[in-house]
């Protein structure tokens, strides 16, 4: 875990310099790609698309969604490490991707030395949500029943590492390690599933939760942030009910290949953090539940290191190992 955490330090130390004053602003000559390591619909692959609009206004060239999912965001990740550094090829990037895989996979197929970061999105807390005709109104009351059902119930997870695999498996802990994992290579059908009843359990992010829980197609019982969601009011959080190591939000945010120009990471921060202060991005992602962040690459690089040092946390005090 030390040499995971050096690493991580390492590679966010290096190619965070912004360029001296005076440099030429660089301009995008032809098309822009943001490889997105998830499938389309989901709350990340709507974030980015509302991004990559103002982007290719901003840019004056095409700007690209690429959804690339898989192996808990590593095909998309392993692509954009491999990409020439030069600003045409971005990884949408999360907590997964940065923080997570890099604590359970041993042969991960790349390292976060691959990247650099550009600017963060949003930080994103989950809800915990429960199938319909569960006999559970409280995260209490879900432990409880799921000690008295072992092996009955199942949560679902978007792969061996992701973060709504690691919190299930937190949640699983506290009930004796009675909940079992079953991975979806998506959010769409992880929530399916949910209504189904295939599985009876899903941490899913605020936005595509809201509405669901609002036209009763599943009940939400906990958000995992601090303070309860603007957006979900009558949700209690995690600390409120007394699983406050439940409480980890991800961040979406959007990385380059290590090497790419400084000038290149100026202007491409400066690109997204004028899409995210526009009022209208600005009200969708607030409005979903979603806390939409404007930093700089190097603040970028200190979210990313304090969410790793979080999620290595938890990690360390769940049953997971690494693979």
């Amino acid at each position: 875990m030390k040499k995971i955490a050096a690493i991580i330090a390492i590679g966010w130390g290096c190619c965070l310099a912004l360029p001296q004053a005076g440099a030429a602003e660089w301009k995008a000559e032809h098309p822009v790609r943001i490889v997105v390591p998830y499938p389309p619909g989901g709350s990340a692959d709507v974030a980015v698309r509302l991004i990559a609009e103002k982007m290719r206004e901003a840019l004056q060239q095409p700007v690209i969604v690429d959804n690339r999912p898989g192996a808990g965001t590593a095909i998309g990740a392993i692509a954009v490490a491999k990409a020439p550094a030069d600003g045409y090829t971005l990884l949408l990037a999360t907590s997964t991707t940065l923080s997570i895989q890099p604590l359970v996979q041993k042969q991960l197929g790349y390292t976060n030395r691959q990247f650099v970061p550009v600017a963060s999105i949003l930080t994103l807390p989950f809800m915990l949500d429960v199938n319909k005709s569960l006999p559970v109104k409280s995260l209490a009351e879900l432990v409880g029943y799921a000690r008295q059902h072992p092996g009955s119930m199942n949560y679902g997870t978007l792969g061996n590492g992701s973060s709504n695999h690691l919190l299930g498996a937190l949640l699983s802990r506290h009930a004796d390690g009675a909940l079992v994992a079953v991975p979806y290579n998506g959010a769409g059908p992880a929530l399916l599933a949910l209504m189904r009843g295939e599985i009876q359990v899903y941490f899913d992010g605020i936005p595509t939760s809201v509405a669901r829980n609002a036209s009763g197609d599943f009940r939400g019982l906990a958000v995992t942030s601090r303070e309860r969601a603007a957006v979900a009011p009558n949700v209690p959080t995690v600390y409120e009910e007394g699983l406050p190591d439940l409480g980890l939000s991800i961040w979406y945010g959007l990385v380059a290949p290590a090497g790419t120009p400084r000038d290149v990471v100026a202007r491409l921060n400066a690109v997204v953090n004028a899409a995210i202060s526009d009022p209208s991005i600005n009200a969708t992602l607030a409005r979903d539940g979603a806390v939409p962040t404007k930093l700089s690459p190097q603040e970028f690089g200190t979210l990313i290191e304090q969410d790793a040092a979080s999620w290595k946390k938890a990690f360390q005090a769940s049953d997971l190992k690494a693979e």
